[in-house]
């Protein structure tokens, strides 16, 4: 893939022909903006007409860089009509301050992505406040807030992964994903997973019926923990309407007699905020399993379900993927060492288990 160019042409050219109506403009050695605007606060001029907006960036390649995000997030203010000047007239070195920089990334990032404000406070702005929100951002205090998180943590990886995102926004030259570490889901092979057996008995210890029917659904259909609370059945199956990865159908209870036995057609949901984010539902349901004294946490639920469908039910991987809402890839590395175990085992079992099995020599 060719390196991206940044120039003052290669720029204007990439925002003309995403039809953003804003340039960018070089004097001297320092970029701004040209647009046609409302007119400043204390303006005598009553109509919108064409301005500058200093942007106090150097005309090199990061800023170059830089100059283009902020174009098409001020293409995308004045297209949805909700351009205001306060954004703009502040001082020109307050705006590489991290809280100013931090809310034109919120602006750009949500004018693209579908995020909700809960999403954005659990996820975003839970590490962006950890930032020295009254000092420039720069790559030094981007390096240290990631060295102050864990090793190999899942807070250390998306420490990386949110700052990375940031650090690109504002043109800066770091690679923070070196540091991510291997936290993932290799994590599932150490763990030990529930039996079946123990997944039955486990339920019966729950005494809240809308808990309990979380715990169902979750065992029965391999789903998230956060999922489990944007479902409904369909004629093909359950269908996640909201979650990690989108709107998803799993076809296909494993086991198709716990939706029966547990009446999990007959939807019950514990009462929790669902607008608070994916974050907060998952703490809710780890809570709740501890509460009951439930001996595993709620993704293994989910890890058991994706070693029964390719052991006990021999789904193939591309299926087995498809009904938990993952590539084959992330499937086969995230369960293969449980999956092939097991497989192993079951073989063996069957074999020596055969009454026409190899016999040992009748001296």
């Amino acid at each position: 893939m060719a390196k991206t160019e940044y120039s003052l042409d290669a720029v204007n050219q990439r925002l003309k022909a995403a039809k953003t109506k804003v340039s960018i403009k070089q004097r001297g050695e320092t970029l701004s903006m040209r647009a046609t605007l409302p007119p400043k606060p204390g303006s005598d001029r009553p109509n919108p007409h064409r301005q500058v907006i200093a942007l106090h960036l150097p005309a090199s390649e990061n800023g170059f860089k830089r100059a283009e995000q902020e174009a098409r997030l001020l293409g995308a203010r004045l297209s949805a009509k909700e351009f205001d000047w306060s954004f703009y007239l502040d001082g020109g070195s307050d705006r590489d301050l991290a809280a100013k920089l931090v809310e034109r990334f919120k602006q750009q990032y949500m004018s693209t992505h579908t995020l909700t404000e809960a999403t954005w406070n659990n996820h975003w702005w839970k590490i962006y406040k950890r930032l020295p929100q009254d000092k420039p951002l720069d790559v030094a205090t981007l390096i240290t807030l990631v060295h102050q998180t864990e090793r190999n943590s899942r807070n250390r990886l998306h420490t990386c992964k949110k700052l990375q995102k940031l650090a690109d926004f504002a043109g800066l030259k770091v690679d923070l994903l070196q540091f991510q570490g291997n936290y993932g889901g290799s994590k599932v092979e150490d763990r030990d997973l529930p039996t079946d057996e123990t997944i039955i008995q486990c339920r019966a210890k729950i005494k809240n019926s809308a808990w309990r029917w979380i715990y169902g659904a979750m065992a029965a259909y391999g789903l998230r923990d956060h999922e489990a609370f944007f479902c409904k059945f369909t004629p093909d199956g359950l269908y996640v309407t909201q979650g990690k990865t989108g709107p998803r159908l799993v076809f296909a209870a494993l086991y198709p007699e716990w939706v029966e036995q547990w009446e999990l057609a007959k939807v019950e949901l514990p009462p929790v905020r669902l607008d608070k984010g994916y974050e907060y539902l998952s703490e809710r349901t780890s809570k709740a399993f501890r509460r009951y004294g439930i001996p595993f946490v709620p993704y293994d639920l989910r890890h058991a379900y994706a070693v029964r469908a390719s052991v006990e039910f021999n789904y193939p991987t591309p299926t087995a993927a498809a009904l938990m809402g993952h590539s084959p890839e992330t499937h086969l590395r995230t369960y293969q060492r449980h999956i092939n175990q097991q497989q192993h085992l079951e073989t063996s079992k069957r074999i020596l288990g055969s009454s026409d099995r190899p016999k040992p020599p009748d001296v």
